[in-house]
Parts: structure tokens; sequence; C-alpha cells
């Protein structure tokens, strides 16, 4: 597929940080991290806006913004922090709610969630 561009981790792990195919734009689940790169714990409104503020500088990366985002999928250790996790969310995407699926799971590093997002290019 010619329109099929990769983006490398900047991570040591076997994925890639985004993947542009035709007008779409598919991120990595994103994690939050520390500026050591080290998993970030602890409070949900914090792990969330961290998380989102490096969902937002990839995007920025290409030229988008969170108005981009057409679809996010959210992982959350424990489905009780959705409230404060909603609070946080709500102010990334006031005026451009993507389509969602949240669901609960265990998460890697101990962290409590991780999101992926779908943009659209122009």
């Amino acid at each position: 597929m010619s329109d099929l561009v990769r983006y490398p981790s900047p991570l040591p792990a076997p994925l890639s940080k985004a993947v542009r195919a035709g007008p779409f734009l598919f991120l990595s689940g994103q994690t939050p991290k520390n500026p050591d790169l080290t998993p970030l714990r602890g409070d949900i409104k914090a792990q969330t806006a961290n998380t989102l503020d490096a969902i937002k500088a990839t995007l920025n990366e290409f030229g988008l913004d969170l108005g981009a985002v057409i679809r996010c999928t959210v992982w959350l250790s424990d489905i009780g922090l959705i409230k404060d996790f909603n609070e946080i969310y709500m102010d990334y995407f006031r005026d451009s709610l993507p389509v969602r699926s949240t669901v609960e799971a265990k998460l890697v590093n101990g962290v409590d969630v991780e999101i992926e997002v779908t943009a659209i290019m122009p």
C-alpha cells in the first residue's frame, strides 16, 4: 500500500508510534510517563492529563490538534476511576467529542490509564 507510512517508536518496544494510512493517522496507545519516561502512577487526573498531553504533542508533530481525533479507545485499571477520568477528558475534548470505547483492564507498568486515538488528516 503506497499511502501507508509507519513512524517508529522512540521507546525500545516492538511497535510504531503512529501509522498513517490514507487520510487516517493511528497512534499507538499512550500511557502516563514522567519526563525520564518512567511510568507516572498515582492520581488518575494527573495520569489522564499527562497521557492526553502526550497525544496532543504527537498530533502536533503531524500538524494536527485534538480536533482531528475521531476515535478514542480508553483502558482504565478500575472502571470506578471513570468519573475523575471524564472530568479531565472533557477539558481536552470539550469542543470535538470523538467516538469512544472505555474498558477496564490490567495495564502495563502499574498505570491506571492508556489511550489510543485515530485522527483524520486534512
